[in-house]
């Protein structure tokens, strides 16, 4: 099979989060003997890209695969009333027009393929009316900022035109992948004639060995703060949860880390006991230092990484129903469920206190993800997925 892979961002196994998945599916597309052309657009710094071409070139080195690997920056220097029009007509279409691009993707095809793969929502544009293309979503920003309100007029516009630019991929996209059966519903209501498939998110557990148990009364929280969803969980927590578990474990400490956590968190850093803290060196030296990892989101789509790497890396999980999405989680046993903040608190509370149940759910959570969200499991799925696609069934 011959794949062309459009990825936002450069494929590593600690990059970008969405970057996680994408170097798990080119790595194993390889390693099963697949030809892969992978066309990444992104500004990150060019050490990264390199990095992440070095990886993938010694899948092929061992003997499988053929890679084509191909990186462009990703904002071409264009008249600003020429940008403004083009983002008027196609809202958030900067990699479909990325400088050089679109030439290496139509010689790509022109070259055969079997499945055009594309990642994120706004990578659509690149695909519409080519046959055999898949666009894969992770979330929806349509949902995540539901029910958002006023903000500066930049804001609002904003909010705007990704409403519009969602309503057009959706409506004329033809095959979609999706992470959640939550998402698929909201898919549906805009186009109940594309092919849709639900296939959840894959971590290599290579990556993320088993840390010790922690026995430190400590909370974490990890995501990038630019998110809405992580920083409303960070503000939860910090404004809401952390009080209650102050109150009854007194010598409990608060660590929240993650892209743009000063930035946006800054005026919590003087609480008692509460670290700020961004630019971790790896997830792991975050995972390392925690007892329970407590993400409460109120709103926020597809399924939650951060929340997968904490189960993986053995740190046990309170958290609502929406940072669970697409998982096949019971809540007293692969991860603590609860809605208010009451309940939370005590969950946090009852995981540090009790050594036994933190074994006991991070035992569980571990074999949950190594049973149904690792390579094997989920990219069987996706290469029947690929097969539908490239027979046009």
């Amino acid at each position: 099979m011959r794949a062309v892979l459009v990825f936002p961002a450069a494929p590593l196994p600690f990059g970008d989060t969405a970057a996680r998945w994408f170097h798990l599916l080119a790595c194993d597309l390889l390693a099963r003997g697949h030809s892969v052309s992978c066309l990444t657009v992104t500004d990150e710094p060019l050490a990264r890209v390199d990095e992440a071409r070095e990886r993938l070139a010694a899948v092929t080195r061992r003997g499988h695969g053929h890679l084509r690997f191909q990186a462009f920056p990703l904002r071409p220097a264009v008249h600003p009333l020429r940008r403004k029009l083009r983002n008027l007509c196609r809202p958030f279409s900067e990699l479909a027009y990325a400088p050089g691009f679109r030439d290496a993707l139509v010689r790509e095809l022109d070259r055969g393929y079997d499945v055009l793969h594309l990642e994120q929502l706004w990578s659509g544009w690149a695909g519409l009316g080519v046959p055999r293309a898949l666009l894969n979503i992770h979330h929806l920003e349509i949902i995540d900022l539901e029910g958002a309100r006023g903000g500066t007029l930049y804001e609002q516009k904003a909010r705007w035109q990704m409403a519009r630019a969602t309503a057009r991929l959706l409506r004329d996209t033809t095959t979609m992948r999706l992470f959640s059966p939550r998402l698929l519903d909201r898919v549906r209501t805009f186009n109940d004639r594309a092919r849709c498939f639900v296939v959840p998110f894959a971590l290599d557990l290579g990556l993320y060995p088993l840390q010790p148990v922690v026995d430190e009364p400590v909370v974490g929280l990890l995501g990038s703060m630019h998110w809405p969803p992580s920083r409303s969980a960070a503000e939860r927590l910090l404004t809401r949860i952390w009080p209650l578990v102050k109150a009854q474990v007194p010598r409990a400490r608060l660590v929240v880390a993650g892209w743009n956590a000063r930035r946006y968190l800054e005026r919590f850093a003087s609480l008692p006991d509460v670290a700020i803290e961004e630019n971790l060196r790896s997830p792991a030296d975050f995972f390392a230092r925690a007892a329970v990892l407590a993400y409460a989101p109120g709103r926020g789509s597809g399924m939650k990484i951060k929340v997968m790497e904490s189960m993986a890396f053995g740190v046990p999980v309170v958290t609502t129903a929406e940072g669970v999405e697409g998982m096949e989680v019971v809540s007293g046993e692969h991860a603590l469920v609860a809605e208010d903040d009451a309940t939370i608190a005590a969950h946090v509370c009852g995981l540090l206190q009790d050594r036994g149940a933190r074994l006991r759910v991070r035992a569980a959570a571990r074999a949950l993800l190594e049973g149904r969200y690792t390579a094997a499991p989920v990219m069987a799925r996706m290469m029947d997925v690929y097969d539908g696609v490239a027979r046009g069934t």
